[in-house]
């Protein structure tokens, strides 16, 4: 609402103010953002805010700047802090949602996230890859965040979530194949194509099957 009243009166005091932020955030070297716990919070708190309420700013970025945020984001989201992974986990999520819902359609922050995936086009299957190795081989304390922006990703790019499950059947021997594939079928069945609660809710829970079942034969 608030970026939408001062794009009514033509005001661009909100945007010069989250541009200055983001230059101050992106001055810091990630090394040192991960270094500083309470720091480190307030920077993934930003970027969620910047992906969940201000789409347009963030898609009209430079290409480089917007992968260096997707850089930093990546790097959060395989950290061990539940918090920081939660947020880079949801920061993923609405970029996701956005492109499922957006995709396709005449708009200025379409076009430009479509530029961005352009220059950068295995994005949403290197970020499909983490979410799922995380989920499946990854510290517990991670997987309830790592799991809710895997349906958009899915929607959002199924080839990346294919390229993903053939590489991880091709690392199990055949008896795992089978189980996995059965697994696969079991946690892909009647998932609609909608990021409606119930929808996520359903999936959630077989998600969590899944992780429970493949966890007790997977190797790596």
């Amino acid at each position: 609402f608030v970026s939408e009243f001062f794009s009514l009166y033509n005001d661009p005091a909100l945007d010069n103010a989250l541009d200055i932020a983001l230059q101050m955030a992106l001055s810091v070297p990630l090394e040192d953002v991960t270094a500083y716990p309470k720091f480190s919070k307030a920077f993934f708190g930003l970027i969620e805010i910047l992906f969940r309420n201000h789409k347009k700013t963030v898609f009209a970025l430079d290409t480089n700047v917007f992968m260096q945020l997707m850089t930093a984001v990546h790097e959060g989201l395989q950290s061990s802090d539940a918090t920081l992974s939660s947020l880079c986990a949801n920061t993923i999520d609405h970029l996701a949602t956005y492109h499922f819902l957006m995709n396709g359609k005449d708009k200025v922050e379409m076009h430009n996230l479509n530029k961005h995936l352009t220059a950068q086009p295995n994005l949403f299957s290197s970020l499909t890859a983490t979410l799922f190795n995380l989920l499946l081989f990854g510290p517990p304390q991670n997987h309830w965040a790592v799991m809710r922006p895997i349906l958009s990703l899915m929607l959002a790019s199924e080839t990346s979530f294919s390229a993903y499950k053939d590489h991880l059947l091709t690392t199990q021997n055949p008896e795992n194949q089978v189980k996995l594939n059965e697994a696969l079928n079991k946690l892909l069945a009647d998932v609609n194509r909608s990021l409606d609660s119930a929808n996520r809710d359903r999936f959630t829970q077989k998600l969590t099957a899944f992780r429970v079942t493949t966890r007790g034969f997977l190797t790596l």
